[in-house]
């Protein structure tokens, strides 16, 4: 059975760098226009950009759509350097910790996240990537916030949908330094 898409009045995108490997790529089947990525990447990029392949907790595999036209000319084994985005809706969840459904981020995965308020903005964590919510006024997040039944330290869900758009291609040498290919 199919769970029900996530529609709710919180909405969120967040964009971060990424270096990562190229598993494959593909050209969309329906619309030839755009084409799909699958990349390796460390999943805490803070310890730098390389990852064990012996430790499955040392990486996340990541499924995204690239509208760059970028996936003509990389190729598998290649290393990539650009940004990540991933947006979705968020609606509150009983869980009780930081999670990602599937083995890998791709259109549809469930992320659940760790919320902390601030002042004028929301920001959750969802492990590998955190995503901050702005508000006008403290008023409208207030009112938003509490509509939605999510507080301080409370956690919520997403089905998120995953893009990409590359910077840079090359050899892992020439990306971690920053040389490669435009």
């Amino acid at each position: 059975m199919a769970r029900k898409p996530i529609q709710t009045s919180v909405e969120f995108e967040a964009r971060f760098p990424v270096k990562a490997r190229v598993l494959w790529t593909i050209m969309c089947d329906h619309c030839e226009a755009e084409g799909e990525l699958r990349i390796r990447m460390a999943r805490n990029p803070a310890k730098g950009w390389d990852y064990r392949l012996a430790d499955k907790d040392s990486f996340v595999d990541v499924h995204a759509v690239d509208a760059s036209k970028v996936y003509e000319k990389v190729r598998a084994g290649e290393w990539i350097a650009g940004r990540l985005i991933v947006f979705g809706s968020l609606k509150k969840s009983w869980a009780k910790k930081v999670a990602m459904a599937d083995a890998v981020l791709q259109d549809g995965t469930r992320l659940t996240g760790e919320v902390s308020l601030g002042g004028q903005h929301a920001q959750v964590d969802f492990g590998l990537f955190k995503a901050f919510l702005r508000f006008e006024d403290p008023a409208q997040m207030a009112r938003v916030l509490k509509y939605e039944g999510i507080r301080e330290g409370s956690f919520v869900v997403t089905d998120a949908q995953v893009d990409l758009q590359v910077d840079r291609w090359g050899r892992k040498d020439e990306v971690l330094r920053d040389k490669g290919r435009r």
